[in-house]
């Protein structure tokens, strides 16, 4: 799984008016943007090797860039957040996403930006079929 498949899978959520991946150039209002995690999964090796494994793990940070409200961008983060929550077997560009694992309780406040817009994140782990 790519993260691109995983920008993808947000995008038709339909969550936002902007999608992304990587670095937020613009800065765009009401856009959801997906990036590669920052907390380490431990690598698991399927017993009679790789090529037995049956799933993988992708680590995912989501950070929800609203808009100057922080109501407006927490309503915004908590949908994406329930959404995610509800993931089940879904097939995005042919892979199929297992489940998503929050590993939040919540979207994580992080301020504002430069520009004064809200700003929450979502950390996960995405388990896809191999």
């Amino acid at each position: 799984m790519m993260l691109a498949d995983v920008r993808d899978y947000v995008e038709l959520l339909q969550l936002s008016e902007h999608t992304y991946m990587g670095k937020l150039d613009s800065k765009q209002e009401k856009s959801i943007g997906v990036y590669h995690g920052k907390r380490e999964t431990p690598h698991k090796t399927a017993i009679g090797g790789a090529s037995l494994r049956s799933y993988g793990i992708k680590s995912v940070s989501f950070l929800v860039h609203w808009n100057k409200s922080p109501r407006d961008t927490e309503k915004a983060s908590n949908a994406l957040f329930e959404a995610l929550e509800e993931t089940v077997e879904k097939n995005i560009n042919n892979v199929t996403i297992k489940f998503i694992q929050l590993l939040c309780d919540e979207p994580i406040d992080v301020g504002t930006d430069e520009d004064g817009i809200y700003e929450m994140v979502i950390e996960a782990a995405i388990v896809y079929e191999r």
